[in-house]
C-alpha cells in the first residue's frame, strides 16, 4: 500500500537556535533537499531564526518540489580535491633558515579554496565526490523512478553525502516510510566511503536501520591505494534495487510490530536503557538521579501519548520509536557546535543513529529472552 507522507514536524525554537547561527547558515547553503511538494521544507529551513532575532526565509535554490536536479547535485559536489606537499621551515645549527620536505605525507587540499583536509600518508586514495557518489548511484539503481532526495557537504566540505529515494511512499501496520540509499565519502579522513540502505519514518525524521540491519546490507570502502571498486562487485554486495528494499523494510517493520511488549516488559527495558542505579548497584543520587528520572518520564510519555511512538505501544516497533524519537528530539546534544539539528544530521549520516537503534533493540532482546 502506498500513500502520501504528512509534513514532518518542526523542532521548537530553542532547538533551531541553540548555540550559533553559523551552523544554520552552513545547513542552508551546503545542503539541497528534494520532494518538498510531498514533505515540505527541511526542518532547518522552515522559519530559521537569525542572529538579530528575525525569522529568515528558505534559501533560494536549496529546495525542490521533485528530486534535486542532477545539475544542482554536480555543482554542489564539484570540489576539486588534490594532493599537496608538506614543507617545514626551520633554523639549522648555523642559524640559517632551511626548508625540509616530508615525502611520506600528502595533504588533501581543496584546489579552489586552499582548505586543507588533513595530512594522510602517501598511500591515501582520494575518492572524488562526483565520481564516488553520483556516478555510483547512477550505475547501481537502474531505475528511472529513483531520484535524489538530498545532497550536501559537511565539515568545511571535508565530507559529502547523497541520498537517493523512491518518490513513492509505503505503509505497513500504520507505519509510513520511504526507502533510501545513502552514499557518504570524505576527504578529511573522518569517514570511509560507505553505501547503505534504510528508511525514513513518516511521523518523525526517524530511521528504522535497526529493524532492517539483518536484511539489508552495507558496503564500506577504505581510502587505500587499491580501493577502486567495480560497480558490479559493489552492486552484488549491496543488492540494491530500492523497490526490493522497500519490500524488505516492510517485512522488517511488520515483524517488529508482531513482537509483543507488555507494560512490565517496557518497564524492564527502561530499567536497562535508563537505569536508576550505578554500575556498582548503588542507587543514583543528585543530578544523576534527576536526569535519569526526567529521561524516563519523557520516554514513558512517548510510549503512552506521543503520536511518534504511542500508535505502536506494546510492540517492538513502539520501543524502537521511543528510543529513536527521544534521541532525535529530546536527548542531550554533545559535540555539535550548532546544536540539535547538526547533531541529528551528522549522527544519521555517520551511522551513529543506526548503532544506537541496534543497541536499543539488543536491550529489548534481553528483556524478551
Amino acid at each position: 500500500m502506498s500513500y502520501v507522507l504528512p509534513t514532518l514536524p518542526a523542532p521548537a525554537v530553542p532547538d533551531i537556535y541553540e548555540k550559533s547561527a553559523e551552523t544554520m547558515n552552513w545547513l542552508r547553503t551546503k545542503i539541497r533537499v528534494g520532494y518538498t511538494d510531498q514533505r515540505g521544507p527541511a526542518w532547518w529551513a522552515a522559519g530559521a531564526l537569525t542572529k538579530d532575532g528575525t525569522w529568515d526565509t528558505i534559501p533560494d535554490g536549496s529546495h525542490f518540489d521533485g528530486p534535486v536536479p542532477m545539475e544542482v547535485v554536480l555543482d554542489l559536489l564539484d570540489i576539486p580535491l588534490v594532493k599537496g606537499i608538506v614543507f617545514a621551515q626551520y633554523t639549522d645549527e648555523d642559524g640559517q633558515r632551511q626548508i625540509a620536505t616530508d615525502t611520506d605525507t600528502a595533504p588533501i587540499i581543496n584546489a579552489r579554496t586552499g582548505q586543507i583536509f588533513g595530512y594522510p600518508k602517501q598511500g591515501y586514495k582520494i575518492h572524488p565526490y562526483i565520481e564516488t557518489l553520483k556516478g555510483f548511484i547512477d550505475a547501481i539503481t537502474d531505475d528511472s523512478d529513483v531520484g535524489v532526495g538530498s545532497v550536501g557537504l559537511l565539515r568545511k566540505d571535508g565530507v559529502a553525502f547523497l541520498q537517493a529515494v523512491l518518490p513513492e511512499h509505503f505503509e505497513v501496520a500504520g507505519y509510513g516510510y520511504q526507502p533510501y540509499l545513502t552514499a557518504v565519502t570524505s576527504a578529511d579522513q573522518t569517514r570511509k566511503t560507505t553505501y547503505g540502505t534504510g528508511a525514513k519514518g513518516a511521523v518523525c525524521d526517524n530511521t528504522v536501520d535497526a529493524a532492517v540491519r539483518g536484511a539489508l546490507t552495507q558496503l564500506g570502502i577504505r581510502h587505500t591505494r587499491n580501493s577502486g571498486v567495480s560497480v558490479q562487485a559493489a552492486r552484488e554486495k549491496l543488492g540494491i534495487q530500492l523497490i526490493q528494499a522497500s519490500d524488505v523494510i516492510g517485512d522488517a517493520i511488520r515483524e517488529l510490530v508482531e513482537v509483543k511488549v507488555s507494560e512490565k516488559q517496557f518497564g524492564q527495558w527502561l530499567d536497562l536503557a535508563v537505569p536508576l542505579v550505578n554500575p556498582d548497584g548503588t542507587r543514583k543520587d543528585g543530578k544523576g538521579l534527576t536526569m535519569a528520572g526526567n529521561r524516563r518520564d519523557e520516554m514513558t510519555r512517548l510510549w503512552t501519548e506521543d503520536p511518534k511512538a504511542a500508535p505502536w505501544r506494546n510492540t517492538g516497533l513502539g520501543v524502537l520509536q521511543v528510543a529513536n524519537t527521544y534521541r532525535t528530539w529530546s536527548g542531550i546534544v554533545k559535540g555539535a557546535d550548532g546544536g540539535r539539528m547538526e547533531a541529528n544530521f551528522t549522527h544519521d549520516v555517520f551511522g551513529k543513529t543506526a548503532k544506537a537503534d541496534t543497541e536499543a533493540m539488543e536491550l529489548l532482546a534481553k528483556v524478551l529472552a
